[in-house]
């Protein structure tokens, strides 16, 4: 019997080496077979379900470079800035296919043109691997769920270091990309620079000594009484005291961004904001709306605020401005000529007033979603989401000089460098003058996806240098968060919501346009509001407020 039991181990055992050398014949014939095949048969993690940690045979690992092992080619579905130069031409993009073996072949078109295509190529099928700069929130939602937008969570874990990091360390950013069913579909531009402000009402200091007003104004009196003296007198020294504009914009932008947070308390302009209590509110009908509409109708008919504002081109005002005939303007220091303005530009503070006591100023957005979206036709999606996670490396993780901060400036020491270590201040290096030389052959340095974290402002630019040392004075500890603009919504709150918000931004618009100029009188304020309400605003609310409770839950 124990012969016999050794003579059935010893055949099992031969069967097994059998099997075994079967399954290592096998193995290396489909290597082989790869390997003549090039990468196309490897195109996916979930072909390599044995190899999950190492990634599909076709990928070098994390970390290394290229990041293929043969060249592919993506196709890239983008949103171009009109007039722009073709993205197969600028150098990152060249560089980066030389780094990464991963060739991009671009489908660009502008603006409106880039929507429509954009349409019709998802309903109709044909799409690129790669949609850049011009996927929607609304998109998401409509073709994550249909498989047609890939879900990036697993292979943000598994492949993006970078945007990982990103995600874990801010969760804003984590609840602003992920979807109503929690998946992530589309990559986020977050941005940090120096540069940005929460209101643009600037106005020149020698105008103020001009008219012998000793301190800016912090409050709607003091900034009345100014612009009056700006009316009355000659304010911008030139001889002539009846060609000033005290106040000028375009629109309401300048009204939304510093008056009507002076009456109301709130950041959320002619929209929605939170209020302490976490509600949702809908400033333009709030009771203290129709203080700031008194108020600007009272500047209006003084002649304190441009009669044009609301009918001129932004040629036109800027013309104005320029020209030195306007006292606070609704614009960026840098917009005025560096050769000619010698005068110190000063930012209001944010005001208050009779009806709201807290100075407040909206926080700037720093957060696009939706920039990159990697869609089902994609053969290589692991190779997709390494390179798109290069645009999201820090300073210290750049590859070959290239990381967030190169797709908006180029490359550092070729294209610009720092003044000196303490990493303040920037220059260009010749050829290259200015944001408009990069966008012509280096980058598209604006709302592609990616990481941009810079702090440092232009040398030799004293108006920028005005500009962000008031803004950090008079703006920056005011900043207040108004109703989050990444919040998410179903895709029936979205169909209903975006019909009832369209209609009462154009109405909101339009009513508060003739409060100011006086052809609405201020006596049919409670008829206005009745009208919010039959047009949809309390069924607008409950949406709103839905959406604001997810958020909140989703950014602890």
């Amino acid at each position: 019997m124990k012969r016999g039991v050794k003579t059935r181990s010893f055949a099992g055992f031969m069967v097994m080496i059998l099997v075994f050398a079967s399954m290592m014949g096998c193995s290396t014939l489909t290597n082989s077979a790869n390997s003549g095949n090039g990468t196309k048969n490897n195109s996916s993690a979930s072909n390599n379900k044995g190899a999950a940690d190492a990634g599909p045979d076709y990928l070098n690992p994390v970390g290394e470079y290229p990041i293929t092992k043969d060249k592919i080619t993506l196709t890239v579905m983008g949103k171009k800035d009109p007039g722009g130069t073709e993205w197969s031409e600028l150098a990152i993009f060249k560089r980066l296919a030389e780094k990464t073996n991963i060739d991009l072949k671009f489908e660009l078109a502008e603006g409106d043109t880039f929507n429509e295509k954009k349409n019709i190529a998802l309903v109709g099928g044909e799409y690129a691997d790669i949609i850049l700069r011009g996927a929607e929130k609304t998109d998401e939602e409509t073709y994550g769920p249909q498989g047609i937008f890939l879900d990036l969570t697993d292979l943000i874990d598994k492949y993006a270091p970078n945007i990982k990091a990103l995600l874990e360390k801010e969760p804003a950013v984590r609840a602003a990309v992920t979807s109503m069913d929690g998946k992530i579909y589309g990559l986020p531009y977050y941005f940090k620079t120096a540069t940005t402000q929460g209101h643009l009402s600037f106005f020149d200091s020698q105008w103020m000594k001009n008219v012998g007003t000793r301190t800016p104004p912090t409050t709607t009196d003091e900034l009345y009484t100014m612009l009056k003296a700006f009316k009355e007198q000659d304010a911008n020294g030139n001889g002539d005291p009846n060609d000033e504009i005290p106040f000028s914009g375009v629109g309401l932008i300048a009204m939304q961004n510093l008056l009507i947070p002076a009456f109301t308390g709130m950041t959320g302009g002619i929209g929605f904001d939170v209020n302490d209590a976490g509600e949702v509110v809908y400033v333009p009908a709030m009771p203290e709306y129709k203080e700031f509409l008194a108020y600007a109708n009272k500047l209006y008919k003084e002649g304190l605020i441009d009669r044009e504002f609301s009918t001129q081109t932004s040629q036109q005002w800027q013309a104005k401005v320029k020209g030195g005939l306007v006292g606070v303007y609704n614009a960026s220091p840098t917009l005025l000529d560096p050769e000619t303005t010698k005068t110190e530009q000063l930012s209001l503070v944010p005001l208050i007033s009779s009806t709201n006591d807290k100075r407040v100023v909206k926080t700037p957005d720093n957060l696009y979603t939706s920039r990159a979206v990697i869609t089902n036709k994609c053969k290589y999606p692991e190779a997709a989401i390494r390179l798109l996670d290069m645009f999201y490396a820090t300073e210290e993780n750049a590859v070959d000089g290239f990381y967030g901060n190169t797709v908006f400036l180029g490359y550092e020491d070729e294209h610009w460098k720092y003044t000196d270590d303490t990493k303040t201040k920037y220059e260009w290096i010749p050829p290259i003058t200015g944001f408009g030389d990069i966008n012509k052959s280096v980058s598209v340095n604006m709302e592609l996806p990616g990481l941009l974290d810079f702090t440092a402002i232009p040398a030799n630019y004293p108006l920028m240098e005005m500009k962000v040392n008031q803004v950090n004075q008079n703006q920056v500890p005011y900043y207040r968060d108004a109703y989050p603009v990444n919040a998410r919504f179903t895709t029936k709150e979205s169909e209903r919501g975006n019909v009832i918000e369209n209609d009462l931004f154009s109405y909101v618009n339009l009513m508060t346009t003739k409060f100011i100029i006086g052809e609405e009188s201020l006596d049919n304020f409670n008829s206005y509001i009745g009208t919010l309400d039959k047009m949809g605003l309390p069924e607008l609310m409950e949406i709103k407020t839905a959406a604001l409770q997810r958020w909140n839950e989703a950014i602890k």
